[in-house]
């Protein structure tokens, strides 16, 4: 849910990242396999929670992870079908269940947009195809999701059993909640041609793509963590420490992973004293 903005990577992000593609070459990283094909890299990890209808929280072996299903759209908790839509990526992605997260980019909001595999399943095609998600034309250009979009309508399934008035697309939900005046789109006699010509007209990146390899490492490889104390007092701790084993990242109370010392400085956060 909520609009990402992928592609966009500060420059200290990208820096960060390239010093993780020295360290793969250095030395081999945690819970990585290599897709069929052998050119897409995958982590591998177990789910924590699902946290929306088209996110995800996934443990690594470095910690924890949010990830964006790439290409899927699920409608809002608060619109007709975003219960629905929870209730469904639940029961595929129960708590522990082993994941290969293939990576895409990484989203403003520093989510890992990333196509999930169970097994040999790919889980964002298999939430569209049971009608809980909608292809999310403007961010991909993979024709297959427009089709499983299109299947899942002809044959009435999850969001599309409903009527017709409630078939408003997640992202024009959205801009409708933050613009009171705007009429959504009228995506009822939605074809899969009109699907297929919206992927040609997707926004131009708004910066050049990260190699899927290093958006791996940089998952893999945040393993600061950064954590707030009493009194909100913001202090991170770095692996071998005296405090970090200890410590537990709560992502709720504003505690997060860190890639670097620098980051996290940078971030507002310092060392124990």
């Amino acid at each position: 849910m909520m609009p990402a903005a992928y592609l966009r990577l500060t420059a200290g992000r990208m820096s960060i990242a390239r010093l993780i593609v020295v360290a793969l070459v250095l030395g081999a990283l945690p819970a990585v396999e290599t897709a069929q094909g052998g050119d897409a890299p995958r982590l591998v990890g177990k789910v924590i929670r699902v946290i929306d209808g088209d996110s995800v929280e996934v443990q690594l072996d470095s910690g924890p992870i949010e990830v964006r299903l790439h290409a899927a759209d699920a409608p809002e908790y608060d619109q007709p079908g975003g219960r629905a839509a929870v209730r469904a990526l639940s029961t595929r992605l129960k708590r522990r269940t082993l994941v290969a997260l293939e990576p895409v980019e990484q989203d403003r909001y520093a989510r890992l947009v990333a196509v999930i595999h169970r097994d040999d399943e790919n889980v964002n095609g298999w939430l569209i195809r049971q009608g809980h998600a909608w292809a999310y034309r403007q961010y991909t250009a993979d024709e297959r999701y427009c089709r499983w979009e299109d299947e899942a309508r002809a044959t009435h399934r999850g969001l599309w059993s409903g009527p017709a008035s409630d078939w408003i697309a997640p992202w024009d939900w959205r801009r409708r909640g933050r613009e009171p005046s705007y009429r959504p789109v009228d995506h009822s006699h939605e074809t899969l041609a009109d699907c297929l010509a919206a992927l040609r007209r997707r926004p131009a990146p708004i910066a050049a793509a990260t190699p899927r390899g290093t958006l791996v490492a940089a998952a893999a490889k945040c393993t600061i963590k950064g954590n707030v104390g009493p009194g909100g007092a913001k202090i991170y701790h770095v692996p071998g420490t005296h405090s970090y084993e200890a410590t537990r990242i709560d992502p709720d109370s504003g505690e997060r992973w860190f890639c670097s010392e620098d980051d996290a400085r940078r971030a507002g956060w310092r060392a124990p004293r």
